[in-house]
């Protein structure tokens, strides 16, 4: 008697919510996670600033998921928790788009130097804080304003001019510090060149021209708007959200597979593929929206975000998840999991890993930006890295773990790093980030998969969650807030070329 044939591909129904969740969930963050460094940028928060919020987060992170999962574990209802997280990560993220720009407040408004020209209707100024070799890496052309009092005393309102820092033009650096910008007269004006010089002249910039300013005590004042503390307080709510309701969909996930823990990572590909390409729509959005407002806009994004979380909610609602177990006596596992010098060496590349991830994900994109990378670019580059990195290189991440090992795939990821970072430090042509992100797959996929496996063949028994939550706390939490803080200073003091080159460096040294 034949047997019957079965078909190549086997579709487990049962499954398929566990699939709907994860498109939906990760794919609404990928409208709002990636670009929320340049959200902030965009409010007028420096990248040193930048680096504190997201050093602060991932500490968060490192103790928000023992705690979620003790809850999860004392109330016996993983789903009803998910769902809470959810809507609170929403309601943060949704209300970063309440924050004005820092750079609306009278404060940024710099005293300036009108000079006249033989143009009746041209006058120029110039600055005396601005870093012109700061300035030189800016590749998109900065709008600025100039406000100054009307020579008629019975006149008290002041009157606007909008002139423009053109980067496709030859720029004038009166030295080092000094910048010269060209304003015209609007033709329905009756002010002269010689009236506005004779009075107090000001101009206000836009954020990435701000943040090239030498006086340090204009930097620092970020710290005192109220703007850059609800920004700090909403990411990190958001943040810490986010990243609890990944972790908590992986051990849910992980339960309900049971037996069949090897199709994880079938299930896991649908976050990546929707993240990457939300990403790429929403980077999309935001350029269109840009284009329409004249100014930086990331709203779209927001809002897809919104609508693939609604959706993910409604299929929460609808499918029962079972709750994932967690160490009771962390303590105690703890002692006995790093009892191995094997171990501990190999937490120490999960840490350093983590800190280069970490400089990559908070700062690729303002780098690409001050390269004059469009907003669609900055999409298509995230959406590069999940689907022409992660997803093919997830699919084979166990054959280079059964042929190399886990040291030998930490090591390779340590030598992509250094290749992907020294490529960064000598880029000029945004667009050729693309071919670059490709190593993604190597610094990203092949070690995450590493580092799982490495965590479960390596635990002592019933410690395995534990050991993978220590490395997953010292991967997403210690390093990511390591390579935030340093990432920022780096961008500030260095800026973006030699932060990434020594970066490579430190990563060369590594992959030995």
């Amino acid at each position: 008697m034949a047997t019957e044939k079965k078909p190549w591909y086997n579709i487990k129904k049962d499954l398929l919510p566990v699939k709907a969740h994860y498109f939906f969930f990760y794919g609404g963050m990928g409208g709002t996670v990636p670009f929320m460094q340049v959200v902030a940028k965009a409010l007028g928060i420096s990248a040193t600033a930048v680096g504190v919020i997201y050093t602060v987060l991932p500490f968060c992170v490192f103790f928000s998921k023992p705690f979620f999962g003790y809850l999860a574990d004392h109330f016996q209802n993983l789903k009803v928790i998910m769902l809470v997280l959810i809507a609170i990560t929403t309601g943060a993220f949704m209300s970063v788009l309440g924050i004005p720009a820092i750079n609306d407040i009278p404060g940024d408004w710099q005293n300036v130097q009108v000079n006249c020209t033989n143009n009746v209707d041209k006058l120029n100024i110039v600055t005396r804080d601005y870093k012109a070799s700061c300035l030189k890496e800016l590749k998109t052309n900065i709008t600025c304003e100039l406000s100054y009092y009307a020579c008629d005393i019975n006149k008290s309102n002041i009157d606007i001019l909008n002139g423009l820092l053109d980067f496709s033009q030859p720029i004038t650096y009166t030295n080092e510090t000094s910048i010269q910008i060209t304003f015209w007269l609007n033709n329905s004006s009756d002010v002269s060149c010689e009236c506005i010089m004779n009075n107090n002249v000001s101009m206000k910039s836009s954020p990435a021209m701000r943040s090239c300013l030498l006086n340090e005590s204009a930097k620092s004042s970020v710290y005192r708007t109220y703007q850059f503390w609800v920004f700090m307080l909403l990411a990190v709510i958001a943040g810490t959200g986010c990243a609890t309701i990944f972790c908590l969909s992986d051990a849910a996930c992980c339960e309900v597979l049971g037996e069949d823990n090897s199709l994880f990572g079938r299930q896991r590909l649908w976050a990546t593929i929707s993240w990457g390409f939300v990403t790429l729509l929403s980077g999309y959005l935001n350029d269109i929206a840009t284009a329409l407002a004249n100014h930086s806009d990331y709203s779209p994004g927001f809002y897809v975000m919104l609508v693939f979380v609604i959706i993910d909610v409604i299929i929460l609602m609808k499918i029962r998840l079972t709750k994932a177990s967690f160490s009771v006596n962390i303590c105690k596992d703890i002692g006995e999991i790093f009892s191995s010098c094997k171990t501990i060496v190999f937490a120490i590349g999960v840490f350093i890993v983590g800190a280069l991830t970490g400089l990559i994900w908070n700062y690729e994109l303002w780098y690409l930006q001050d390269l004059g990378a469009h907003q669609t670019l900055l999409g298509l580059s995230v959406a590069v890295q999940c689907l022409a990195a992660e997803v093919p290189f997830f699919f084979f991440a166990g054959w280079f773990i059964k042929k190399l090992g886990h040291f030998y795939c930490l090591s390779i990821s340590f030598l992509a790093f250094a290749i992907r970072l020294g490529l960064y430090s000598i880029l000029e042509n945004p667009w050729l980030v693309l071919p670059i992100e490709v190593l993604h797959g190597l610094t990203y996929a092949v070690f995450y998969a590493s580092m799982t496996g490495y965590a479960s063949e390596n635990a002592p028994s019933g410690t395995e969650a534990t050991m993978l939550g220590i490395l997953g706390g010292l991967f997403e939490g210690l390093g990511l807030a390591a390579g935030s803080f340093l990432g920022g200073i780096g961008f500030d003091k260095l800026r973006g070329r030699k932060t990434f080159l020594s970066a490579s460096i430190i990563s060369l040294i590594c992959a030995p």
